[in-house]
């Protein structure tokens, strides 16, 4: 792959990335709902970082490069952030309300009319509002995994929040060659110093740093996509380099730096059968947001002898269909109304076409 001007004008593999990066949250999410969390192989072997980390990483690269690229070509700062909201909430609001208004009164160990006027069942639809509340009232409480109802959702905050740093970042004139290496420091720093040096161990904070510093790597990569070299012997490196290091300090930061490099290559790799992976549809978000009350459900209806690859299997299918459904009738649609408020690319700034 070589960094010339037409680079990104050919076909991309980021509807296969994020397809794989959902089914990966799905089959590590299968660990813990079994009640084998410690057995997942991705944290087993790396001794850093979950399946369901990985995967999650790999959305946000792609977001943080993509995102970038929609920014610098949205006509205002509104019509940025309505494009967001568009591909965001829609999807979100018919998962939420799956869950609160028909899986919930399923599977309820509390009587209808007391699920329904409890203020437990209305604050969960604060997940509209990205307001990240797990439980419903007597709901999947006798799970092996309890009480948690979709437990994806806690990402979709952070997302939002790396939205509105892109703004930001834009606004203030740093969203360009150069400045972007500034917020990266600080994020780098700390994320493998001040959180560690002080004691923070926040749930909220950490994430945000890591996921902020592998988000905005995707920015990074963007504004320099045409000046980086893109090359196997790189990628093949930069993957070698991790293997050695797993259940290291040093495979943990190496680990930041190889993954939007390789995602990011990845995305462009000449593989003609993957590039044509979405032609049918991105049901990368669907089966992302509405895989973990399928999976619990699955786990309500099978009981807890339930094995891994069993509850991977047996919950697939049907999150995979509400994807499909959840693409064609929320999500396309709303993608259409994001042209509204499209420009067309400024010299040297096209967007990839996979920006969703």
């Amino acid at each position: 792959m070589h960094p010339t001007g037409s680079f990104h004008t050919r076909e991309n593999n980021f509807d296969f990335l994020r397809f794989f990066a959902a089914a990966l949250v799905l089959f590590a999410h299968c660990y813990p709902l079994v009640g084998r969390k410690m057995d997942e192989p991705l944290t087993v072997l790396t001794g850093y970082e979950k399946g369901g980390g990985i995967a999650v990483g790999i959305f946000f690269v792609i977001s943080g490069y993509l995102i970038t690229a929609s920014y610098l070509n949205s006509r205002s700062p509104v019509s940025f952030l309505t494009k967001r909201a568009l591909r965001i909430l829609p999807a979100l609001t018919v998962a939420v309300l799956l869950s609160a208004f028909v899986i919930g009164p399923m599977v309820t160990s509390w009587r209808l009319d007391n699920y329904l006027t409890s203020a437990k069942t209305w604050e969960y639809l604060k997940n509209i509002l990205l307001i990240t509340e797990y439980e419903l009232p007597g709901v999947f409480n006798q799970n092996v995994y309890p009480d948690v109802v979709n437990g994806s959702l806690w990402t979709l905050p952070l997302e939002v929040m790396m939205y509105m740093g892109v703004l930001a970042l834009g606004l203030v004139g740093f969203l360009r060659r150069g400045l972007i290496f500034l917020p990266l420091a600080v994020l780098a720093v700390g994320h493998f110093w001040a959180l560690p040096q002080f004691g923070i161990d926040s749930f909220f904070v950490t994430h945000i740093f890591k996921l902020g510093l592998l988000y905005y790597s995707g920015a990074a990569l963007y504004l320099y996509r045409d000046a980086i070299p893109w090359r196997g012997w790189i990628a093949a490196l930069l993957f070698a380099s991790l293997l050695p290091t797993f259940h290291t300090f040093i495979g943990s930061v190496l680990y930041c730096i190889a993954l939007p490099y390789l995602v990011i290559y990845l995305a462009y790799a000449p593989l003609p059968w993957v590039s044509k992976f979405g032609k049918y549809g991105d049901f990368s978000y669907g089966l992302y947001i509405y895989a973990f009350p399928f999976q619990q459900l699955t786990m309500y209806l099978f009981g807890h002898d339930t094995g891994v690859f069993q509850l991977a299997l047996i919950s697939f299918v049907p999150t995979l269909l509400l994807a499909v459904l959840s693409w064609h009738l929320i999500e396309a649609p709303a993608m259409k109304l994001k042209r509204l408020f499209a420009t067309a690319p400024h010299p040297g700034r096209a967007a990839p076409s996979a920006e969703r």
